[in-house]
């Protein structure tokens, strides 16, 4: 049983990044992120969503897109935590 629980990963790492960049600004005092849809592309049945992640308090802004809003915005929080230097 320790092997597997060895195994595993580093909890931080099952997060996904929008919950990671909350986490990240909420314990430095900062406002959450916001994010808005920039515009969304193609059939409606497959589109591409394109997202702004904005920190305002850090005057920073991302980017992302994705085949859903969800997925873009985790990729734009992704690309936040980047600029920001933060690991994975």
């Amino acid at each position: 049983m320790l092997e597997r629980i060895v195994a595993l990963p580093d909890a931080a790492k099952l997060k996904d990044a929008k919950t990671r960049l909350q986490e990240y600004l909420q314990g430095r005092g900062q406002p959450p992120p916001d994010y808005a849809l920039d515009r969304a592309e193609g059939e409606p049945h497959e589109q591409t969503f394109y997202v702004n992640c904005r920190v305002a308090s850090l005057d920073l802004t991302s980017h992302g897109s994705g085949s859903s809003r969800r997925r873009a915005e985790q990729v734009a929080a992704e690309a936040a935590l980047a600029a920001l230097g933060v690991k994975a």
